[in-house]
């Protein structure tokens, strides 16, 4: 006859603790289900998903604001061989984030032609020479965004984002949020 050992506290902890943890996945992958259905919807009703910038687009000229208050444009197709456009605000964690990647990447010679060319987003009309702490980390200029006129900026849906243009500003490629390891070395590769 077989004798059975006594359940000790531990498996019985570690039984309850996966039951919980299989418990909370189901509940995360139902409220993801139903928050996809919500975009979906959301997004149908405005004609679409989210704009984006993907490759072959075209990039109008931009209307931006320099630190002296002046509107400025930002055109492509000016012998430049590429342009990389920088958009960020400072009130956003994950812009903060990406702010040593960029530094880091930006910060060494580029490619022959190749420009960089950041637009703060939070860097309003009223006040464009206001001194914000990002701007002033970057080893390239930032401009401040012009709100009129800039349907280009529009089809920018989340920041960070960086979008490589070549010189008849067509999108080359793109890339939202705090770049990985590959869209790091993507970017790098593509400027150096």
């Amino acid at each position: 006859m077989e004798q059975r050992r006594p359940v000790d506290g531990y498996t019985v902890f570690l039984l309850v603790a996966c039951v919980a943890l299989a418990a909370i996945v189901v509940a995360l992958a139902l409220q993801n289900r139903a928050l996809k259905r919500q975009l979906s919807i959301a997004y149908s009703e405005q004609g679409g998903g989210p704009p984006a910038f993907k490759a072959g687009d075209i990039v109008t000229p931009l209307t931006v604001v320099a630190d002296t208050g002046e509107p400025t444009t930002i055109s492509f197709g000016q012998g430049e061989s590429k342009t990389v456009l920088l958009v960020f605000s400072s009130s956003c964690h994950a812009c903060k984030d990406t702010v040593p990647i960029w530094r880091k990447i930006f910060a060494s010679p580029l490619a022959a032609g190749v420009r960089v060319i950041g637009v703060q987003t939070d860097r309003l009309d009223a006040n464009p020479a206001a001194p914000v702490e990002l701007a002033a980390s970057f080893p390239f200029p930032v401009y401040g965004y012009k709100r009129e006129g800039n349907d280009a900026l529009a089809k920018v849906p989340y920041i960070p984002a960086a979008i490589l243009v070549d010189p008849n500003g067509v999108v080359l490629k793109s890339w939202v949020g705090v770049p990985g390891d590959d869209a790091i070395g993507a970017i790098t590769q593509e400027v150096k």
